[in-house]
């Protein structure tokens, strides 16, 4: 599954200020061979493919406030797909006027196994969501990266083990350079678990920043990875992790492990390109054959610069 957002180029369509979609592949069975709708791993066959009419539409656009940076996650038990993004990101910023004093939220909405038919469209949508308020960092200017505005986009993971769905994101509510929150909702219902959303960074006062979570670890422990500055004047960067984490969590970690082994300072190796660092950190548990279908290997991807030019790099070690 791939979720993705879709633009319009007339300023009165709703589609203008985007529309969240999900798109579908058969890969065939895990065995190899040939799936239902005639796909293998070498030769999937998608859908929506070359139509134009979406294969699913999980939040249709708004003709005001932009919706943003669509994430999937799969229940692996129930086959259940989750889809977060953001409301009201940019437009919290630059208008129209009445997405100034809208509250700009991350949401995540269920899309039950029923619809999720290897068809050229889907015959359903979303049945559940939830949301989280977020105090956004797109008008902060973080030092050493040249793209503006910067982005709140959740990152989401499905744990059946836990029975949770959970969402990070950067936020702006107790540090104006930021810091990483967790909120966990329940699967299917997707009530809320926690309370308030739980800071994850251990140390504060410094830049916290692009998140990366994809899944839940073999024991159902999350482990979420992000860039990390000292403080907010400089643009020094490291990738921190806080791992094993609890999606039940009520209080922050009391510790992070260092993932880089040099940091990188943005100002002075930078590139021509936009964004200059890459928008993202990304991370990946490795996958297994059998439930709970992951492993406790921990892969984590990210931009530096200590050969100059930015490069990407990765690291990876046992989860807790």
């Amino acid at each position: 599954y791939m979720s993705y957002t879709e633009f319009g180029v007339d300023p009165s369509s709703s589609l203008f200020n985007g529309q969240i979609e999900l798109a579908v592949c058969d890969i065939g069975p895990p065995s190899g061979g040939v799936g239902p709708a005639g796909g293998t791993a070498l030769h999937p066959v998608c859908e929506p493919d070359k139509q134009a009419t979406p294969y699913l539409i999980v939040s249709p656009g708004d003709p005001s406030c932009e919706k943003e940076g669509a994430y999937p996650a799969v229940d692996l038990v129930s086959g259940d797909v989750y889809v977060a993004f953001e409301f009201n990101w940019a437009t919290n910023v630059f208008g129209p006027t009445s997405c100034l004093g809208t509250k700009t939220r991350d949401i995540v909405q269920r899309v039950p196994v029923s619809c999720l038919t290897l068809t050229p469209t889907s015959g359903c949508g979303p049945s559940n969501t939830g949301s989280v308020f977020v105090r956004s960092l797109d008008a902060a200017f973080v030092p050493g990266y040249n793209r503006f505005p910067m982005n709140d986009f959740p990152r989401i993971a499905a744990d059946p083990m836990k029975g949770t769905v959970t969402l990070v994101w950067n936020d702006a509510r107790r540090d104006a350079v930021g810091d990483i929150f967790l909120e966990s909702f329940a699967l299917g219902t997707l009530a809320r678990i926690q309370s308030a959303p739980v800071r994850i960074n251990p140390d504060t006062g410094g830049w916290h920043f692009l998140p990366a979570l994809r899944q839940a670890d073999a024991t159902g422990d999350l482990n979420i990875t992000f860039y990390q500055r000292d403080s907010g004047d400089t643009a020094v960067t490291n990738v921190e992790g806080v791992l094993g984490i609890d999606p039940l969590l009520t209080a922050p970690p009391v510790s992070s492990v260092l993932v880089t082994t040099q940091s990188s300072d943005w100002n002075a190796d930078s590139s021509d390109i936009f964004p200059n660092f890459g928008d993202y950190t990304d991370n990946y548990v490795i996958a297994t054959t059998a439930p709970p279908f992951t492993g406790n290997q921990l892969y984590v991807a990210w931009s530096d610069g200590r050969l100059g030019f930015p490069q990407p790099f990765e690291a990876n070690g046992p989860t807790p």
